[in-house]
């Protein structure tokens, strides 16, 4: 577990990874680190002020309508009722029903102890999604920013758990303690995995977070996140999904079901025997060959890790031809 410091005090949406990771260049950081091993870069206070803070989190949760598959709340490990902190849209065309937090529900849930989490939210603001843009053009994979908050005092938000892709924590606001484990289970893939927890008392780090502060954590690694005590947070992770070779043996199948018969002939359930072990050895054949062919599994994983999908941009009027 390396400990850096940043090497600049703030941080513009342009730089990206190499402005998220400073000292460590990004060569670096995606030759040595990415995949491998946690790494926590403290910064300066301020340091994601342009980025994200209270008053922006004000304004979106003013601004916004009630969304249960974006805005959850979750206390003790266990999700809160949304609609327990939200109240009827006034609209003069009834259209749906649409409801908004209120304020003082809000702060009365976030007070006793539960956590908010906005998931997706650089959608919501330009700088946070030029960062996030900037990102995926370094990591040529989609990148998804979820928000978390606390106001001081909550208990751990959710189980000590790991999380099936690298994220990126920027700690924007006040402060988080987390304990860190290393995996139980190398690589660990979605519901294809179930590792162990891990034994009590053997985090590798441990330690706060603080503002200005940034942790990379590889999938796979579990972590606790608690509050601080009388320290309202506001964190920021970026999360990512890397190809790993199970998406690069997804397009192989599809490459050889597009080129070989045999791989889209249906399986020889009823055949006789001698004639089922023929079709097998034909497939093996089929895989071994596909294996072999030079620059063939190199090609298909250029494909798996080509870039992140496209993000919509507008341009009315000048699109329709009018200004």
């Amino acid at each position: 577990m390396h400990t850096l410091e940043a090497g600049a005090a703030h941080c513009a949406p342009a730089d990206g990874l190499a402005g998220l990771l400073s000292p460590l260049t990004e060569q670096e950081f995606l030759r040595d680190r990415l995949g491998a091993e946690p790494v926590v870069i403290r910064g300066r206070e301020g340091r994601f002020r342009g980025l994200f803070g209270w008053s922006r989190l004000n304004e979106l949760l003013a601004s916004t309508r009630t969304d249960a598959s974006r805005i959850h709340l979750v206390r003790s490990a266990d999700g809160v009722p949304l609609a327990s902190c939200a109240e009827p849209v006034p609209q003069l065309s009834p259209r749906g029903r649409p409801s908004r937090l209120r304020p003082e529900r809000l702060y009365e849930t976030l007070h006793a102890g539960s956590t908010l989490v906005i998931d997706g939210v650089e959608e919501f603001h330009a700088p946070l999604r030029a960062l996030v843009t900037a990102v995926e053009g370094s990591l040529r994979s989609l990148v998804q920013a979820n928000l978390y908050v606390n106001l001081g005092g909550a208990p751990q938000g959710f189980h000590t758990h790991w999380d099936d892709h690298d994220v990126l924590v920027l700690q924007a606001e006040g402060a988080k303690h987390w304990d860190i484990h290393p995996p139980t289970e190398e690589h660990p893939v979605g519901v294809l995995s179930d590792p162990p927890p891990p034994a009590v008392g053997a985090a590798t780090w441990s330690g706060d977070l603080t503002e200005g502060d940034v942790l990379y954590l590889p999938r796979g690694w579990w972590h606790t996140v608690r509050a601080v005590e009388g320290r309202p947070s506001l964190h920021l992770t970026l999360g990512t999904r890397l190809p790993s070779a199970g998406d690069l043996l997804r397009r192989l199948l599809v490459h050889l079901a597009r080129s070989h018969p045999l791989v889209r002939q249906d399986l020889p359930r009823f055949a006789a025997a001698d004639r089922a072990q023929d079709w097998y050895a034909a497939l093996r054949e089929v895989l071994v060959t596909a294996a072999r062919e030079p620059g063939l599994l190199e090609e298909l994983a250029e494909r798996a890790g080509g870039g992140a999908p496209h993000r919509p941009q507008f341009t009315l009027p000048d699109a329709a031809g009018t200004r």
